[in-house]
């Protein structure tokens, strides 16, 4: 790997572990867009990697959260098993499929909630705790099915779409739900990305060798910014009010919207300039 491509894999390591500790998403849903556009790595070895920066991102905003005391278990509790479970079937589903159609159905969604969270921005509407649902076996399931099926299949850390559900069906406070989603990915990411590795060590390349090393030198290029990125993102989310982590938080998921439907995007631009 020569050294520019070194430099971008930890520029975008920074910011995916700032955007990835600062809301609770995980580092991969800025690093995938980012090193696909400038980069172009194989598919599958961008997410193995990617997975397993997520582990290293959750793991350091967790660890700075729980310095801060903010740690607790009560909603992640519910979301979890669902989640465990069904991070095994998208990575499964994610080695045989082409996932462009999952793409644009994720970049629709992650469209229609930020449009949702810049009304309820507008009307200075906010849930509060006493008015928090309680978070049925039904509802956790449907989160954690959610977080892990997207979480497996598009590699990445499932907080993206686990937060806007928790404020939608559950009425939880911006700050509680980015606690929650830390709390969830930690177990989740730690699965997932030790999944994907087995998949990616059972794949061979033309050269010889499989896919897994090639895998492991992307992960180690954008874990130590991501680290940093997560740690300074934590930090930051510690000090600020909640109504300004929901304001990065709806203007970041435009862009990640863009950036999730890009590839299903170019292929059709491609395809009709021929």
């Amino acid at each position: 790997m020569d050294p520019q491509t070194i430099a971008e894999y930890l520029a975008f390591g920074l910011f995916g572990g700032v955007i990835g500790g600062l809301l609770g998403v995980g580092g991969s849903i800025g690093i995938i867009p980012l090193a696909t556009i400038f980069i172009s790595p194989d598919k599958q070895q961008l997410q193995g990697a990617a997975m397993i920066t997520n582990l290293v991102v959750a793991a350091t905003a967790y660890r700075r959260y729980s310095r801060a005391g903010q740690i607790e278990w009560t909603y992640a509790r519910r979301i979890l098993p669902a989640a465990l479970v069904f991070v095994l079937v998208g990575v499964a589903v994610s080695t045989q499929v082409d996932a462009g159609g999952f793409r644009v159905m994720f970049a629709v969604f992650l469209a229609a909630i930020a449009i949702r969270e810049f009304m309820l921005l507008a009307g200075g509407h906010e849930h509060a705790e006493e008015h928090a649902r309680e978070l049925t076996a039904a509802r956790g399931g449907g989160i954690g099915f959610t977080m892990g099926f997207l979480s497996g299949l598009l590699g990445i850390g499932g907080g993206v779409v686990g937060i806007p559900l928790m404020r939608a069906w559950a009425r939880i406070p911006m700050k509680r739900a980015v606690i929650t989603s830390i709390c969830t990915m930690v177990p989740l990411t730690l699965v997932g990305a030790t999944l994907k590795s087995i998949t990616l060590w059972n794949t061979p390349l033309e050269g010889g060798g499989t896919a897994l090393w090639p895998t492991l030198v992307i992960a180690a290029c954008l874990a130590p910014t991501a680290i940093a990125g997560s740690w300074l993102g934590a930090s930051i989310n510690v000090r600020v009010t909640g109504k300004a982590v929901r304001w990065v938080l709806a203007l970041y998921l435009p862009l990640a919207a863009v950036w999730m439907a890009w590839p299903v995007i170019a292929r059709w631009l491609a395809g009709n300039t021929h």
